[in-house]
């Protein structure tokens, strides 16, 4: 790799090795050094030559690298469903059960963020029935690299919230706006970017599209929007940021026009903040509308917690093969489940995020008996090894040169401003459902102090939206009971509930987030 450890340890602590690594807990691939004795991981320390951390790690990559390897409630070993509980097998006889289930019948592969390019590109090569819990793009997602933010004289944030996502990314905003940027915030709810903008309208989604077609329009707007337009034209390279979960939503379409439009008449650079995918897939709404039709799914990750009760029965009837870190739905609901590597203990490319660049991690910690690498094995099933090498020349993109760059390298495709996407019409309600990632992810709920940082789920309700609906303590959603918090930091019209709890969680359990949606793959959804 190009990053190197330090001529001196930063770690006090006793130790027999240490090794360079760059995470994979968000798409900002901070560098990081870990110290281990006996394969124990001792100390760790964010890299001080890394360009993008700085030296720093947040609490979800050590969460990720520290705390999760070694958690009591990991998943170690091979589970076969027997009725209602499940025995451990051993690692043959569950290649001889896969081989002989996923022989017959139709599979889908349901891919999540712990899923590695190679299991991506094995499953590619067995079926077009791949699908992945992130918006699927065919353009470039960011025209700069995170580090280019501060930079930027101008900025305009559509619902975007680096610091749940990418949160490494928001120094560089900090830094833009220290060097005398003017920060513009548009959001359903008051998010971090918005205690550092000069401006902020706390908006619907409708609102925040109608702001964007007045700024794109060639009539005069009104207000803000005439300004934003006003800046735009006068501080060529400004940056605009779009919140990726956008893209699963039903203003999808108007956002990706609005997008190109500005792109081309201002010159603006973007960036998609949130995970996304940029390879070819399949978005998981194909998945429900089609789910009859598959035998057989083979899932990596906690993609599950999109399914509603209804989706679980309809599945009851077929072969389920799951690579999990933890006992979450996904894998109560499996028949066949493997305790999985997290990126860190094996070779890892980080593909899945907004920026628009890979970047390589070699392994960093030798995962325990019990772990297992999802490709290793669906490799081994199957019969059949992936070329790494051919796809990355795609994109104009050699392995050799990713291992070597700690910058990474940025994925060839096309600009946005150079696809063709028609106006679009977008709903209009008095009430929207939101549900997006909050402080903690879903797999910070398995570790004890990251869970308290975020302990419960509720239901963030503006004062007059409550009492327009005449709420006090909870909301029923979709049949579902959530305790309400209410606040002026949420937009009138929306209630906004993380997305990232579940029934089976060990601490606080809440509902997973396919119960409270009509329809399971949005972020946004019509209430009224």
């Amino acid at each position: 790799m190009g990053l190197e450890a330090t001529n001196v340890p930063l770690s006090a602590k006793d130790f027999d090795r240490e090794r360079v690594g760059l995470c994979a807990g968000c798409g900002c691939g901070c560098g990081y050094i870990i110290y281990l004795k006996d394969n124990k991981i001792v100390d760790l320390y964010g890299n001080p030559s890394d360009p993008r951390g700085m030296g720093s790690l947040c609490t979800k990559g050590i969460t990720y690298i520290q705390e999760l390897p070694g958690n009591s409630l990991r998943l170690k070993g091979i589970f076969l469903r027997e009725g209602e509980g499940f025995r451990e097998i051993d690692h043959s006889i569950a290649i001889s059960i896969l081989r002989d289930k996923l022989s017959v019948g139709k599979t889908a592969f349901l891919l999540g963020r712990q899923a590695g390019l190679e299991e991506y590109l094995l499953a590619r090569s067995l079926s077009d029935e791949l699908f992945v819990d992130a918006p699927v793009v065919d353009f470039l997602p960011s025209t700069v690299n995170f580090t280019e933010w501060k930079d930027a004289r101008f900025i305009l944030s559509i619902d975007a919230e680096p610091v749940f996502s990418e949160v490494m990314s928001t120094r560089w905003i900090v830094d833009a706006i220290e060097k005398g940027a003017y920060l513009f915030c548009l959001s359903s709810r008051y998010e971090t970017l918005c205690a550092k903008a000069k401006q902020r309208l706390v908006l619907k989604p409708d609102l925040m599209v109608n702001f964007l077609y007045q700024v794109i329009s060639p009539e005069k707007a009104e207000g803000d929007a005439e300004s934003v337009k006003r800046w735009f034209f006068l501080l060529r390279g400004s940056l605009l940021l779009i919140g990726s979960h956008l893209l699963l939503s039903p203003f999808r379409g108007a956002l990706l026009y609005a997008l190109s439009q500005i792109s081309r008449k201002f010159s603006v650079n973007y960036s998609l903040v949130g995970d996304l995918m940029p390879f070819p897939a399949k978005e998981l709404r194909e998945f429900f509308n089609r789910l009859e039709e598959f035998d057989n799914l083979v899932v990596i990750g906690n993609l599950f917690r999109y399914l509603s009760d209804e989706h679980l029965r309809l599945m009851e009837d077929k072969f389920i093969v799951s690579f999990q870190t933890f006992p979450n739905v996904t894998a109560h609901h499996s028949n066949l489940v493997f305790g999985a590597t997290l990126f860190h203990e094996r070779e890892f490319i980080n593909y899945r995020h907004g920026f628009g660049f890979l970047l390589y991690s070699p392994q960093t910690l030798r995962p325990e008996e019990g772990i297992y690498n999802p490709y290793h094995v669906l490799s081994e099933v199957y019969r059949k090894e992936v070329n790494l090498y051919s796809f990355l020349q795609e994109y104009g993109i050699e392995l050799e040169e990713l291992k070597g760059k700690e910058e990474g390298v940025r994925i060839n495709l096309p600009k946005v401003e150079s696809l063709k996407y028609e106006p679009k019409d977008h709903p209009k309600s008095e009430l929207y459902l939101y549900t997006d990632s909050g402080l903690v992810e879903d797999m910070g709920h398995w570790n004890p102090w990251t869970h308290d940082m975020e302990r419960f789920q509720r239901a963030y309700i503006n004062p007059r939206t409550a009492r327009d609906l005449g709420l006090k303590d909870s909301v029923s959603i979709n049949e579902r009971d959530i305790h309400i918090s209410i606040t002026k930091n949420v937009a009138e019209g929306v209630i906004f509930i993380s997305s990232e709890y579940e029934e089976y969680q060990p601490f606080d359990p809440g509902v997973r987030v396919g119960n409270l949606h009509k329809d399971p793959c949005n972020r946004y959804e019509t209430l009224r």
